[in-house]
């Protein structure tokens, strides 16, 4: 199985007047970064083959760009995806997931801990996932503990670089 960790774009920022902490959607900047790194993504062809996305609506709208620019068909809500799930939580949730190459959308710190505890066994490793940025993992086995081997970490900038939009910020 071969996982796609991808972390929403960049949303309202927290505290702004009149949105609770649940509801922040992405800036207007967020999505135009967002398609920039879906773009980048795109030429990747890492062969995904279905999208899954955190409930709340910076990262439906992130899979929402997602989808229609790597033609994923529809995201699916995952709760594991939540950002009150341990990344123990989400890497159970893959075991019944029904993709061999899922793209996840979902938040911090628990995608680059879901991630860090399938790569290094632990979630003390330094993986970080900045928004809009996605680690892809390819798993050697998920039951009965996953076990996978890291295969790319990358920035925004860098996918954004890699669809011809801005490089290196």
């Amino acid at each position: 199985m071969k996982v796609g960790f991808f972390r929403h774009g960049p949303a309202v920022p927290r505290g702004s007047a009149g949105i609770a902490e649940p509801e922040r959607p992405l800036t207007r900047e967020g999505r135009k970064k967002t398609a920039e790194a879906a773009r980048g993504l795109r030429k990747l062809d890492l062969g995904f083959d279905a999208i899954f996305t955190s409930p709340l609506p910076r990262a439906v709208q992130t899979a929402e760009i997602l989808a229609e620019i790597l033609q994923l068909g529809r995201p699916k809500p995952l709760d594991a995806l939540l950002p009150t799930t341990s990344a123990r939580g989400l890497l159970e949730a893959l075991r019944d997931i029904g993709a061999e190459a899922p793209l996840l959308v979902g938040h911090e710190p628990s995608l680059s801990a879901a991630a860090s505890l399938a790569v290094c066994g632990t979630l003390r490793a330094s993986l970080e996932l900045k928004k809009a940025g996605m680690i892809w993992v390819e798993f050697e086995k998920i039951k009965p503990r996953p076990q996978g081997i890291l295969k790319l970490l990358l920035t925004p900038a860098a996918l954004r670089g890699l669809s011809g939009g801005k490089g290196v910020e």
